[in-house]
């Protein structure tokens, strides 16, 4: 299984050169399992340029991918419209998700393609382009092929439904955290379920401890906690604040050098092979 990090910051886009090391695009991880299977978590806006490269790979003429959405918030979900593959006949692209606003995901979805707001095909038009599916996540565990996905929901501030994410294919784990709290002590069972001895944990890492915690997000010590709670490989902290410089991350990443478990900041382009 490879793991390729697309965009790793979170709420809006920063691309600067005070961000270059560690990227400016919003959440999108690429996921590709052993039979070529195309998992995507996220779609911020780090998904336009993942379709770019998908379309050099065989997405020009006919291709599928999984996109598996955490939740509805813009800086997930604005790669959507922007992501070439949907423009392409003969390509099946499957979004996975849940709401929890009783409107459904594909309605919800449909909202940011009112021309309004967006100036490219409304997609969830099947006459246009790819065959779109969107897909309710009932249940807690989905096969893609030879990838097992299992999902929890995880507390993203109190009115807001959040998905984690757990990855397993080739004898490798990923855990995906990408926007989560711990305001009460249970909010860390979903956490713990999903990251049990994964080879990766990618989590949340909005804030500094020393910040104000109450907008749904964590912190780099809250992502450091969890990781070692539950037993993984690595940690690899996520969802950099838009404000937050190359020089930040680089001295909270060091502040954990003694930790019993690895941790690093997720840099936009860097790819990570998890295996047996």
């Amino acid at each position: 299984m490879r793991v390729k990090l697309w965009g790793t910051r979170g709420s809006v886009a920063n691309p600067s050169t005070t961000t270059s090391q560690y990227g400016g695009n919003t959440p999108c991880v690429e996921v590709r399992g052993t039979a070529g299977e195309v998992i995507i978590l996220d779609a911020g806006i780090g998904l336009h340029w993942l379709g770019q490269r998908l379309m050099g790979e065989g997405f020009a003429s006919g291709g599928e991918a999984h996109v598996l959405l955490s939740h509805l918030h813009w800086d997930h979900i604005q790669g959507i419209p922007f992501f070439t593959p949907l423009l392409i006949e003969g390509n099946h692209i499957r979004i996975y998700g849940r709401t929890g606003n009783g409107r459904g995901l594909r309605d919800s979805l449909l909202c940011q393609m009112e021309r309004a707001y967006c100036p490219v095909p409304n997609f969830f038009d099947d006459s246009i382009g790819a065959l779109l599916t969107v897909h309710e996540l009932e249940t807690e565990s989905i096969s893609i092929g030879g990838v097992h996905v299992r999902t929890r929901q995880i507390h993203h501030g109190d009115t807001d439904m959040c998905l984690g994410y757990r990855i397993e294919n080739d004898g490798g784990t990923l855990a995906y955290l990408p926007d989560i709290d711990y305001t009460a002590t249970e909010h860390q069972d979903a956490a713990l379920d999903l990251a049990e001895g994964a080879d990766l944990l990618i989590h949340d890492a909005h804030h500094t401890a020393d910040e104000d915690l109450s907008d749904g997000h964590s912190s780099d010590a809250d992502a450091v906690r969890i990781g070692e709670m539950a037993g993984v490989g690595r940690v690899m902290l996520f969802h950099h604040h838009p404000d937050r410089s190359d020089d930040e991350i680089d001295a909270i990443v060091a502040s954990y050098a003694d930790r019993r478990v690895p941790v690093s900041a997720a840099a936009q382009g860097d790819e990570i092979r998890l295996s047996s």
